[in-house]
C-alpha cells in the first residue's frame, strides 16, 4: 500500500466513526420513550385548614416544564373549592376564550375574565360572554393524612 491509499482509508474510517456516533446520539433522542413524569405530577396546593367550604381559593403553583433542552419554571393558577367534608375540586384559572386569568368575584359569587367580559359560575360553567366552554377541571384530592390538598398538573 502506498501512502495515498493509507491516508484515504484513515480519513474515510474517521469520517465513518464520527457519522456513526452522531447518528447514534441523534437516534437516541428521536426514538426515546416519553418519560412517565410528563403525564402529570401531584403537587401540594395548600392545606385543607386554609380553605373555606364552597368558597374558591386561588393558589399559584410553580411547575417545571421542559421543551427540548430548555427548562423553565411556569406558574399555574388554580382555584380550590372544598365541599366542607371530604371532597375538593380544582378549576384552572385560565379563561377558555383567549387564555386570560379569571378572578373570583366574592360579591357576585362568579368568576370574571377581565379581558373580554367572560363570566363563569362557581362550578366553572359559562354564564355569559364569549368563552366557548367551561373552565377546565384539574384533578384534585386530599392526601391520606387529610391535611393537604394535592392537584395533578
Amino acid at each position: 500500500m502506498d501512502r495515498r491509499r493509507v491516508l484515504t482509508v484513515f480519513v474515510n474510517s474517521a469520517l465513518a466513526l464520527i457519522g456513526g456516533g452522531l447518528t447514534t446520539v441523534l437516534g437516541a433522542f428521536a426514538w426515546r420513550p416519553p418519560r412517565p413524569e410528563d403525564a402529570g405530577r401531584w403537587l401540594r396546593a395548600g392545606a385543607l385548614t386554609d380553605l373555606t367550604p364552597n368558597v374558591p381559593v386561588a393558589r399559584v403553583l410553580a411547575i417545571s416544564r421542559q421543551d427540548g433542552w430548555y427548562r423553565q419554571r411556569a406558574r399555574e393558577t388554580v382555584f380550590l373549592v372544598w365541599d366542607g367534608d371530604k371532597a375538593v375540586h380544582a378549576l384552572s384559572a385560565t379563561c377558555t376564550h383567549l387564555g386570560c386569568q379569571v378572578r373570583w368575584d366574592a360579591d357576585a359569587t362568579k368568576f370574571r375574565c377581565p379581558c373580554h367580559g367572560g363570566v363563569f359560575d362557581a362550578q366553572g360553567a359559562v354564564v355569559e360572554g364569549p368563552p366557548p366552554r367551561p373552565l377546565d377541571r384539574v384533578e384534585a384530592r386530599i392526601d391520606t393524612a387529610g391535611s393537604d390538598v394535592l392537584v395533578r398538573l
